[in-house]
């Protein structure tokens, strides 16, 4: 049994999607709970149930949800329960207080993004009473030293075929439009490449977020020429005719688009976030500017721009590392940390 606050447009959604339909495969009977809302643009091969545990307001609801989520729980004895993100993981932890239900909790952004002492508190503390811990960075298996039973478990990529598409000179960025992603410094960073670098290339960017607008405006204020495709339900086509991968985020626990791009012969530059450490081998088999600036950007994206060489040969090397994240290899790391946590 899967828990998710909810079903929206996420990397942690796409996580979802290949894990519960792979398992599902392997013959385990799934099912997934989210307590809001499911914008229905993930496919799922199993039942999904909206567990409304916010249907009231006030502070009786801060507790009642608990309360309901046992009683979910108690109804259906799943054999495991993996929970996605750290407010949903808190949660379940407080209602299966007690319970013989196994309980894996798992972390996809970088531990330090959540900036609130509080918070971060109640989370570590929590985590001490999960069955196990799921992270994607080796940084974060270091931090959550104090959790029994933890995992370095990469998400998986499941890539069902080629399309055999041609090649564009296309740079493509693939994320929600929201500040953690650093579209802001993207943009600002492309106003810096030398504009014959840039010309004859396209710039895409798939997504949507609150931030739409906004970035919009700034690429017009910019003089840039930025198709932005909106949320695109098979980013596959993109990956297929795109020759670069821009991340520019903030911070990354893990970053999927920069272990999709592996399987697409999509040469990556990304930002120093905890998840591009962990994923990429600078100027091996891609690369990641020296700070969070966008002239650092600027000066990374236009190494490549301009060596075609280059390219091709860190999008090379980046093969290397596809058997690390194949979804087959993936599931079987999963089989083995949750008998590990097995009460």
């Amino acid at each position: 049994m899967f828990f998710i606050s909810a079903i929206r447009n996420g990397g942690s959604e796409r996580v979802l999607e290949a894990l519960c339909n792979e398992f599902i495969k392997c013959g385990e009977s799934c099912e997934i709970v989210y307590f809001e809302e499911d914008l229905g643009l993930y496919k799922f091969d199993c039942k999904k149930t909206h567990l409304n545990i916010y249907e009231k307001s006030g502070i009786w609801t801060k507790f009642s949800k608990f309360i309901k989520i046992r009683k979910y729980i108690k109804s259906q004895k799943p054999d495991v329960i993996i929970s996605f993100m750290d407010q949903t993981n808190i949660n379940l932890i407080i209602s299966t207080a007690f319970m013989k239900v196994n309980l894996i909790v798992t972390e996809h952004v970088s531990h330090d993004l959540l900036k609130s002492k509080f918070w971060r508190f109640i989370r570590d503390f929590s985590y001490k009473f999960a069955d196990g811990l799921s992270v994607l960075s080796a940084v974060d298996f270091e931090y959550y030293k104090f959790v029994k039973n933890k995992a370095l478990m990469y998400n998986p990529v499941f890539k069902s075929g080629s399309l055999n598409l041609p090649k564009q000179n296309v740079i493509l960025s693939v994320g929600r439009l929201e500040n953690v992603k650093g579209y802001d410094i993207y943009l600002q960073a492309l106003s810096l490449v030398d504009r014959g670098l840039l010309k004859g290339w396209e710039v895409w960017i798939a997504g949507s977020g609150s931030l739409e607008n906004e970035l919009k405006q700034m690429a017009i204020n910019l003089e840039l020429e930025v198709k932005f495709l909106g949320h695109v339900n098979d980013v596959s086509v993109l990956y297929e005719k795109a020759k670069i991968l821009a991340l520019s985020s903030k911070s990354e626990g893990f970053g999927n688009v920069l272990v999709e791009a592996i399987f697409y012969d999509v040469l990556r530059v990304a930002t120093p976030t905890n998840g591009a450490n962990e994923l990429i081998k600078n100027g091996f088999d891609g690369l990641i500017s020296s700070d969070f600036s966008p002239k650092s950007f600027a000066c990374e994206l236009e190494k490549v721009l301009k060596d075609e060489n280059l390219r091709e040969n860190l999008t090379k090397n980046a093969n290397l590392k596809r058997d690390e994240f194949d979804i087959k290899n993936i599931i079987q790391k999963w089989y083995k940390f949750i008998k590990e946590c097995e009460k």
